[in-house]
């Protein structure tokens, strides 16, 4: 019984986090960044339906470490990364990811589907 409350306990937890879209980019991949934050902002009512928080992350001293955690290469222009509510990484590009797919992605996980069922 302790498991099952432990179990749902973590659940909840996580339903509590947003999930984040992490944009990664030196100052040669500026220009894909901008669009992908084009792209995204062209769909702001799906972002927040689906509780999403995009966080731009350019290299530079103080962003270091946060390129060393997800383990982004130093040398990549541009990275987009997908995190899921468990904390864990979803979908990993170095191009431009469209709305659709990314909803696409987010719709068929299960936590998504529950959301969905209980709204």
């Amino acid at each position: 019984m302790k498991t099952l409350l432990g179990l749902i306990l973590i659940a909840s937890l996580m339903a509590d986090q947003p999930r984040k879209v992490l944009l990664f980019y030196t100052e040669s991949g500026e220009a894909i960044w901008k669009s992908q934050v084009e792209t995204l902002s062209a769909s702001q009512k799906g972002i927040n339906e689906r509780d999403i928080k995009i966080k731009s992350i350019p290299y530079n001293e103080e962003n270091r470490s946060e390129w060393r955690k997800w383990e982004i290469d130093s040398t990549s222009k541009f990275t987009f990364l997908l995190i899921g509510r468990d904390g864990g990484e979803k979908l990993r590009s170095d191009e431009i990811v469209k709305a659709e797919k990314l909803f696409g992605l987010i719709d068929a996980m299960p936590m998504r589907k529950a959301e969905v069922k209980r709204n």
